[in-house]
């Protein structure tokens, strides 16, 4: 479908594995295409069209199935599609079902905050004692006795100045790595599906992280305007990863 190329996003330090669709034979609803080697599958129902296609993925952050979805409305009114309300489920290993996390943009951001801020403390706390050790420096010196006796003597000095420019480089690195945070967030935030209004004939493309854990059958609910569209994804298999 021609909506389907202008989806791109911009995946950094990420590494994926496509899924295998879970199709009943008699649902004629779904129709299932390929997109730079990806497997999507679209449900043409009640007005709307809503496509969907997941992976594994894994970041400095955590590791996550990541789906990827498309919605267009056919209808003459307007509806508002709310990724809060995405659920999802994991037939796990043993046969029973779990609820897996499905990050809201908000969710994502706060937990990429957090680990990011326990970074920056720990990266504090080593930069601060390598710039508070700068300045000093110790110095020995070999004397000798009448008697021909050696001794040492141990001398301490500290140089204000060091101390001072590794401060400040201490800091400027704290600047420089904040600012980097702040850069992955929002690169993070691109395309991340958020509350939306539709329009008649509108679209809507991105994706959410869903919280990873293993089991045999990943099942995705989409509702919009009171429908319910579900996909199931084999997620048993190792399979190759994709390409990036």
């Amino acid at each position: 479908m021609k909506y389907i190329c202008l989806f791109l996003f911009v995946c950094i330090s990420i590494i994926s594995k496509a899924q295998t669709l879970i199709l009943s034979e008699n649902d004629s609803t779904v129709m299932t295409e390929y997109n730079d080697g990806n497997l999507w599958a679209y449900r043409n129902a009640n007005g709307f069209i809503v496509g969907l296609t997941a992976y594994e993925t894994k970041d400095d952050y955590g590791k996550y199935y990541r789906i990827d979805v498309f919605i267009k409305n056919q209808c003459d009114s307007s509806v508002i599609f709310m990724p809060e309300n995405v659920t999802s489920q994991l037939l796990t290993n043993r046969g029973d079902t779990s609820q897996l996390v499905v990050y809201t943009n908000e969710s994502f951001q706060k937990k990429i905050r957090k680990s990011q801020n326990w970074a920056m403390a720990l990266y504090g706390f080593s930069s601060g004692l390598s710039a508070g050790s700068a300045g000093y420096s110790t110095s020995y010196s070999t004397s000798y006795s009448s008697n021909g006796l050696s001794y040492t003597t141990v001398t301490n000095h500290y140089d204000a100045n060091v101390a001072i420019q590794a401060n400040m480089a201490s800091s400027y690195q704290m600047q420089t790595l904040s600012k980097m945070m702040d850069n992955d967030r929002e690169v993070k935030k691109q395309g991340y599906l958020k509350k939306t209004t539709l329009h008649p004939n509108d679209g809507i493309i991105g994706y959410m992280n869903i919280k990873r854990k293993k089991g045999r059958i990943l099942t995705v609910n989409v509702p919009i305007n009171g429908h319910l569209y579900s996909f199931d994804w084999d997620v048993k298999s190792k399979l190759p990863k994709a390409a990036k």
